[in-house]
Formats: structure tokens, sequence, C-alpha cells
């Protein structure tokens, strides 16, 4: 029992010094950016630390301020103000989390006004968002404008008290979507594209002409009372011995992190859901934690199909993921459709080393950036094992008894920046080989990780697999998509099915590259057309001699097919095969009549190795044949949906 309060008693201090009053911000300023008439940028100073900053402003006034921006960085453009007004802004930061939450001082006032125009075709769009039962208007839902065929710049405006908003933009065509505030961790409303449409590729296009004035209502529907299942499960050591009063935490994965972080351009897991646990640390996304009962076991209530991660520490015992990972990106996603039984974690306790490597994450601003820190071995060294810690709130982090050895260290902030490696003076290094090695034969310091931010802007989904050469799945393996310019787009981690996804990413070329530790690091170049809104199957085959897809390295002398895997399956599997010279190249699913099913492939094709997804959902059970064909050459083979 002692034990249990002493545990509780450190936890709670733990929460309480966390929520500590922080500093009033100092020195906000508003200007419009040169170069636009439509577009404030909102700085200010505050000094380094856990916590986060709201924004807010009045109109034509200083008195009727509204919570318009919640930040961890330390400036704010805002896209959502108009010719001929007067904007004020003033900022707070805020510490803790929804039970416990702590405001700063409020900031100095900062006026700015926007003059109109010289030049330019515009027009208006206007409307109103209520509760869809009531119809009771909905302050602060946030309007996002998405321009047609470009599906790349937006602008936004807040709905006022009485649920109104109203924007002047360029000629065009529009997508137009309303994004209700996030109350607490909690968001009570669905969002919605106009005209009534769950998503843009289905949403109603609004015209936008010289002094045109159109119209987008929006009634939004409440979201349903949440089901909650149980995710249960043992913490042990090695031996199997029941690890008591450890520390047990259900987050958000790291996949709907960056989801949330690209589709909303909000800072997710903020609020109730940002903590500082013992032996884990500082966390955002918590949904569930406690500690493990005399027999090392726990039981987590958490809203039920979500997607999630879990992690367990105590002091002694290194950091571990589900299922068996100190590496965070590798972690199994947790789906608890229903209760869901054996997550359990076997810690493994601390060597007798006393080396330790500290450091700190920040941007090329200056900016400290909570993240996960990962330490690895650096190929070809595979040992000592890998471990993990979550930096503080301020972005320094430490390792502690660190075995002697060459290793890497990666950053993986815990939203909206790319994941980076640690290299001397460099920023958003996102490929192993090109990260300094960190060589540890006593204590480290001054290991500094550059991480840059994402900037999500568009609206199309690129997703496909990574797998191995022998067609296995590969986990934790990163992606990054940028532009020409460098610029970072978007950033996705493969599961443990090996599938990706990167959200929000504007058409045009971008560049893939994927990453993971032995492999060589791949690029490879895409065009997504405009108004596209998916664009899957960029797939990835890792080997220690084979680059990207469709590289001409290592090229195969024949054309061949390999088996899927799995196989039998249900719903999906992976088809892997190789082409030695560029053409035509189909590949599609019959059934046992040559009746043909699905065409996966029907263009011309790069030679190398490709890796093509399958899905069957939507066919019954039964033996089919896949068959690949390049000129008159032809392959076929037999696959098995078990369902």
């Amino acid at each position: 029992m002692k034990s249990n309060l002493l545990s509780l008693t450190l936890f709670v201090l733990t929460n309480a010094l966390f929520a500590q009053t922080p500093p009033t911000p100092t020195n906000v300023t508003a200007l419009v950016i040169p170069g636009t008439h439509e577009l404030v940028r909102v700085t200010w100073n505050l000094p380094q630390g856990p916590w986060f900053c709201d924004v807010y402003r009045s109109v034509d006034d200083s008195l009727h301020f509204f919570k318009v921006w919640t930040s961890t960085q330390r400036s704010f453009d805002d896209p959502s103000v108009h010719s001929g007004r007067t904007y004020f802004y003033f900022v707070k930061a805020v510490a803790g989390n929804d039970t416990n939450l702590v405001e700063s001082g409020r900031s100095n006032v900062a006026r700015v006004v926007v003059s109109p125009p010289s030049t330019g075709v515009r027009g208006t769009i206007q409307g109103t968002v209520v509760d869809d039962s009531t119809n009771l208007p909905l302050r602060g839902v946030r309007i996002r404008f998405f321009k047609y065929n470009l599906n790349s710049t937006y602008i936004f405006d807040i709905t006022d008290s009485l649920g109104r908003y109203e924007a002047e933009m360029d000629s065009g065509r529009y997508l137009v979507k309303a994004e209700p505030p996030q109350e607490g961790s909690a968001i009570k409303y669905r969002p919605e594209w106009y005209d009534n449409a769950p998503e843009p590729s289905i949403a109603t296009r609004i015209v936008v002409g010289n002094g045109t004035l159109s119209t987008a209502n929006f009634g939004l529907r409440r979201m349903l009372n949440l089901r909650f299942s149980h995710i249960e499960g043992t913490v042990t050591n090695a031996q199997g011995q029941p690890i008591s009063n450890a520390m047990v935490a259900v987050m958000r994965s790291i996949q709907e992190m960056n989801y949330l972080a690209a589709t909303t351009g909000r800072t997710p897991g903020l609020g109730q859901e940002q903590l500082v646990l013992p032996a884990i640390g500082f966390t955002r996304g918590v949904i569930w934690k406690g500690f493990t009962d005399n027999q090392g076991r726990y039981r987590a209530s958490v809203p039920s199909n979500g997607s999630y991660i879990a992690a367990s520490g105590k002091g002694g015992f290194y950091l571990q993921y589900f299922d068996r990972t100190t590496d965070p990106t590798q972690a199994t996603i947790i789906v608890a459709a229903e209760d869901t039984a054996g997550v359990n974690f076997f810690l493994r306790p601390y060597s007798s080393s006393n080396n330790s490597i500290q450091g700190v994450i920040r941007d090329s601003t200056g900016l400290n950036v909570p993240s996960r820190v990962i330490l690895f071995p650096r190929p070809p060294h595979g040992s000592p094992p890998s471990q993990s810690v979550h930096s503080d709130g301020d972005g320094t982090y430490e390792f502690t008894h660190v075995d002697a050895g060459t290793y890497t260290v990666l950053a993986v902030p815990f939203s909206n920046y790319a994941l980076g490696f640690y290299k001397d003076g460099g920023y958003g290094i996102s490929q192993w080989q090109l990260a300094d090695s960190v060589t540890v034969t006593n204590s480290v310091g001054g290991i500094a990780v550059g991480v840059v931010p994402i900037q999500s802007n568009g609206l199309t989904q690129v997703s496909g697999v990574s797998v191995m050469s022998n067609g296995t799945p590969l986990a934790g393996g990163r992606v990054i998509i940028k532009n020409s310019l460098g610029t970072v787009l978007g950033s996705g981690v493969s599961t443990s099915a090996g599938y990706y996804s990167v959200d929000a990413v504007p058409t045009g070329s971008v560049t893939l590259v994927v990453d993971k530790e032995p492999y060589p690091s791949q690029e490879l170049n895409v065009y997504i057309p405009s108004n596209t809104y998916f664009y899957p199957n960029i797939n990835f085959v890792f080997a220690p001699t084979t680059t990207a897809i469709g590289s001409p390295n290592g090229l195969p002398e024949t054309m061949s097919l390999e088996q899927n895997y799995p196989n039998p399956f249900n719903p999906g599997t992976i088809i892997r095969f190789n082409v030695p010279g560029s053409g035509v190249v189909s590949l599609k699913v019959f059934d046992l009549l040559g009746r043909e099913v699905s065409t996966l492939v029907n263009e011309v094709m790069q030679p190398g190795a490709h890796v093509m997804q399958f899905d069957a959902s939507k066919l019954s059970s039964g033996v089919y044949f896949y068959q690949l064909s390049s000129g008159s050459l032809s392959v076929r083979k037999k696959m098995i949906i078990a369902k």
C-alpha cells in the first residue's frame, strides 16, 4: 500500500510541477506579410518550457477577444483577415492539462490594419454554421478554403458568436471545409465539407468571380456517444516475474498524431492528453495512464476503435513499447474494437554502465521541440540493444545506462515536425546514412538534433507498403515527402503490416524519401495530378542491394512473379514482381472461370522490383489466379482468399 501511495504521490507532484504558472509572453507583434494583403504574422517571445500558447484575436476593437489558435511555436500566420479591417492580438502561455490547467498573464496587445488590395479579381464566400439538431449557431468553427485544381493553397476564417463567417478571395473554384473547435481533448461535432460531404472528393465546388457573393452554410452533426473497450495485460521482467507499480500508458499512435496534425493544421494531443508520466516522461496524446497492481496487471479503458500504441516504464528499467520493442516507430498498433487482452510488457533492467547521452531537440529558429528520442546501434554495429526516451517538455533529453558503442540518435517529434537524425549543425536529416555517429565510451553531451516543421496544405493521401525483399512487411519504415525546394510536405511511418499513408500532400511533383536501418535509403520522384485525393500503391522493397522501386540499380535479368504474401489471406495481400526492361506491364486477377475480377497494373513500368497491394474485400472466398504480362511474356500464380 505504501508503494502505491508513493507512486501516486510522485505522479501528482510531477504533474503539479509541470503545471506551474508559465511566464507571460512578451513583445507580441502583428504585421502584414510583405507581398500579401491578407496574411498577418503574429510573433512573440517566450522562454523555452513545457507549455503551449493560445492566440486571441479581436476585430475592429480591443474588447471582443476570442481564441483563434493554439500553438507550440512562437509565431502564428493568420490568413482569416480581410482588407479594410483592424485586428488586435494577444497571447497567453498555458501549462498542464484540462484537469489542472494554468495560464500565464495576458501579453501586450498588438494592432494591425489590413489595407485593401490594389488590384485583382476577387469575390466573397460567406455562410453560417449551426448545430444540425438544434439549429443554434456554433462559434469558433474554423472554415478552410482549398482552391480546386491546386489542392493546396488555402485560407481560413473563424465563425463568430452568431456562427457567421465571411472570406474574400481570388477568383476560382474552391472546396470549403468546416472544422469544429476542440473542447479539451474532445471534438463534439463531425467536420464536414460543403455541401454535406464527408470527404473532398465528393464535395461541392463553389465558383468565385469578380464581385460575386457565394453562400456555403453548414449544419454540423454531434459525435455519437463514445463506446469504451478495455486493453489489459501484465508487466513482468525477462524472467516472467511481475513488476508492480509500473507505469503503463495508452497513447494515440504516431500515425494518428501525424494524420490529425496534417488534416487539421492544429497540434494534437494537448490539453488533458499532455502529461508528464513517471518513468516515461513528457507525452502528448495520452488516452489512459495507470499503474500495475501487485501481480503486475493493468486494465485500461479507452474509446473503442481508436488507433493506439502502449508503453510501460519503471525506475531501473528501460522504456518499452508494445510489442517488445524500444522503438516507438515499430510499436504494434492496437485497434480496440472490443476488449483486448495480452498487451504485455517484458521490461529489461538497466545495464551496469554509467554512460549517458544528453542533448536537445530544436528547429532552425531555436525553438525546442518535445519528441520521442531513439538511440540505436549504427549499422553495421549490431549490439548493444537500442533504447528510447521521451524528452522533457522543453525538448531536452537524456539517455542513461548506455553501454559503450557507436550509435545514431533519431528524434521523432510528437507531431507537426518531421523526424530527424543527429548531424552536427544539420536540420531535417531523414536518412540514417547521412547522420553523424555518436561514440560512447563515457558520458556525452551536446547532442542537438535539428528537426524541421511539416507544411501540410494539400488534400491528397499518398499511401503504399514497405516490405523486405522476401515479402515480409517492414514495420517502422520512415517516409518523408518533400517538394523541389526541400520543404517537408508530410511524414509517415509504416505499420507492422508494412502499410503507410501520408495525408494533406499537395498535387504536383514530389519526392518520397523512405528510410529504415540497416537498409539503404530510397528516393522516388512522383507526379500527383490535379484533383487527386488518393494516390495509392507507392510501394518500396528493402534489401541490402536494392534502392527505390523502379530504380535502374540492380536490374533483374528476367521477368518474374513471386508468390503473394500472405497466402491464404483476408482481405489484403502483397504481390511482388520483377520487370527486366521498360514497357507496358499488366497485373490482373482472375477467378476459376477465367473471368477478370481486378486489374492492379496496366501501364508502362520501369525496370526493377515492384510491389503491389491487393485488396480482396469485395471478393468471395475461393481460389483465384494472378497473372503478370509484358509483351509476349506471361506468368501466372494461384492465390487463396479465406474469409
